[in-house]
């Protein structure tokens, strides 16, 4: 089912149309709007100002739909929701200054993760640039820090070329954001005769019979081997090949965050996420290797911690498509720089099975003696019942009980902080792609929009944002995006009144000192504890024509989480008020090793971690 964007009778003019409505013209404008739809553009996520005006016009008349968000960095968010649940371009359009600059967030977002994305800005007419023109900004500049490729185009015959090898660029090797801006007067020019040479994008190169030979001779003599896969596995579209690999090593997998979907989390191969907040056996596994095939990854600080202690045992070979990120964090025994679904053949057609049943035993104590998740529940109610005999629900039960309602093929968004953890933790997913959330550079309000994206390219799917009322509170005005559209998105907010996340480390490192990170309304001190939280989310939603309910009580929720899924088509926020101080854990202190990790208040791994090996 396509989704039915067009604006009222009234608003015509901004919405989408199924086909031109008119002869369209060689303005610059028109090759931009012509050239998207060529290189299979569907979706321009937008917010209109005085230098994309005729950009806009242009796109309204091809078979584009335009979705108009409330804030420019709900575009780029939206183009990154689109992007990370299809694996597709995602596009979005912003005017000159401010609206140009409001994206560059969501630019170094889709950098750090690695996403495919197009942002298109107007500017000021080229006789004017350099002299501090109304809303004149060299955005080009500066984004080229966070961009694959950042152009200005100065001449409209350029425009398809231009728009061709930015697209080329950002779904090439390590997908990522590119960007073009430009000026008002190159929108208007019609130029007789356009270039529109074909781009045809870089390969990797590919894994040679010989490395995957020597690879699986590295395998075969190994004692306690794993595969650390992420990202780029879905990237690639590789995870069905991922989980062929692990059965036919027999060999355990941790993934990252952005790996998570890649395999199903009810796989007996799979121990979980690793890292800060991963799984206890997970981070054995991969510290405790003599081994570690790491697939499509970064090592990034969050999974590493100490560089000097990460898998210090260990003979570590690391595939990617990206030749800079091989030894760039962790020296490597071998580097591979190879795009995974040509490494992924060379690995299978040498792949045996390598009897360990020592090392799968010993994971599985570390599995048994702390086990990711606490709650092992069924059902809904059964995790309700779990929070009732704490005395309070927490963001765990919520995530928890809500996993339990989901199928399979459910997309879920998250804002960052806490409630980012606890969804990364105790959600089931089964399936690539249904779980995005701003791993890499962290940003707060990601969850909204990225889900409006997702909803838009993945009509007939649930999607839900996960979100924090810290994190909302930042994007919360995109529930009048779901309100105009028409977009069934489910926010759940786990709401406990702080910046969570922040509390939490203020508590930890800084004797409890929590500076800036109450949310309570400061002239209603003790509202947090009567069912009266600030801001008012269901009274927000409602003035954006949303509807909503809040939850206080644990024998609530199974009811309310069954009415915000009822409907698909309804947008609708459920504001969940759990324990307020309620900490995410198991958490590895930054910069410490998987032998420091704390279980709880008090708890660490102790004499455990010293392993067997």
């Amino acid at each position: 089912m396509k989704l039915d964007l067009t604006f009222p009778a009234a608003e015509t003019a901004t919405g989408a149309v199924a086909q031109p409505v008119a002869p369209l013209s060689a303005k610059g404008a028109e090759l931009i709007a012509r050239t998207l739809v060529e290189i299979g553009v569907d979706t321009v996520f937008c917010y209109p100002g005085g230098a994309n005006l005729e950009m806009l016009d242009a796109l309204s008349r091809v078979a584009i739909t335009l979705v108009r968000t409330e804030h420019e960095q709900g575009s780029v968010f939206g183009a990154q929701g689109y992007a990370r649940a299809t694996g597709k371009l995602g596009v979005c359009l912003a005017t000159s200054g401010p609206g140009a600059t409001n994206l560059v967030t969501g630019i170094a977002d889709a950098a750090s993760d690695s996403v495919p994305i197009l942002a298109i800005t107007g500017n000021v007419a080229t006789h004017w640039l350099g002299k501090n023109a109304f809303q004149e900004v060299d955005i080009v500049a500066i984004t080229q820090p966070v961009t694959k490729l950042a152009r200005q185009v100065r001449e409209a015959r350029d425009i398809p070329a231009a728009l061709r090898e930015a697209s080329a660029c950002a779904m090439a090797g390590r997908p990522g954001p590119v960007l073009l801006d430009f000026p008002k007067d190159i929108q208007q020019a019609r130029p007789d005769h356009p270039t529109d040479k074909r781009v045809t994008a870089p390969v990797p190169a590919g894994m040679s019979d010989e490395t995957a030979q020597r690879i699986a001779a590295l395998l075969a003599r190994s004692e306690r081997p794993v595969i650390y896969a992420g990202g780029g596995v879905i990237a690639s579209g590789t995870g069905s090949q991922l989980v062929a690999l692990a059965e036919a090593l027999d060999c355990p997998v941790a993934l990252t965050m952005m790996g998570l979907g890649a395999m199903p989390d009810n796989h007996p191969l799979l121990l979980g996420p690793l890292g800060m907040h991963g799984a206890y056996a997970a981070n054995v596994a991969v510290n405790e290797a003599d081994l570690v095939l790491a697939l499509g990854v970064r090592f990034d600080d969050r999974v590493i911690g100490d560089p000097a202690s990460f898998a210090r045992h260990a003979t570590i070979v690391h595939i990617d498509v990206d030749a800079a990120e091989i030894g760039k964090n962790k020296p490597v025994a071998l580097g591979v720089h190879a795009d995974l679904r040509d490494a992924f053949a060379g690995l299978l057609a040498h792949a045996s099975r390598r009897n360990v049943p020592d090392w799968h035993a010993y994971l599985r104590e570390r599995c048994e003696a702390h086990p990711l998740r606490a709650l092992r529940q069924e059902g809904a109610a059964d995790a309700v019942n779990e929070a009732d005999s704490v005395g309070a629900l927490t963001g765990v039960a919520v995530i928890t009980a809500l996993a339990a309602l989901l199928p399979p093929q459910a997309v879920v968004t998250t804002g960052v902080g806490q409630h980012q953890m606890w969804a990364m933790q105790h959600l089931r997913l089964r399936q690539p792609r249904t779980f995005l959330s701003s791993a890499g550079f962290g940003t707060m309000g990601f969850g909204l929009p990225a889900a409006i994206g997702a909803k838009v390219a993945l009509p007939d799917v649930p999607v839900i944002d996960i979100d924090g009322d810290g994190s909302l509170n930042m994007s919360v005005n995109e529930l009048s995006t779901c309100r105009r559209y028409g977009l069934g998105v489910k926010v759940l907010v786990i709401n406990n009144q702080w910046l969570g996340m922040v509390r939490q480390w203020q508590d930890m490192i800084y004797a409890r000192n929590r500076v800036a990170s109450s949310l309570v309304d400061p002239n209603a001190p003790d509202a947090a504890g009567d069912g009266r939280p600030y801001p008012d989310f269901v009274t927000i939603a409602a003035g954006y024509g949303v509807a909503g309910a809040r939850v206080t009580r644990a024998d609530a929720l199974p009811a309310a989480l069954a009415r915000m899924l009822e409907d698909p088509s309804e947008p609708y926020l459920l504001d969940v008020l759990v324990a307020r101080e309620d900490d995410v854990y198991p958490m590895i202190p930054a910069g410490k090793s998987y032998r420091d990790m704390v279980f709880g208040p008090g708890q660490t791994a102790g004499p455990i971690a010293a392993g067997a090996f």
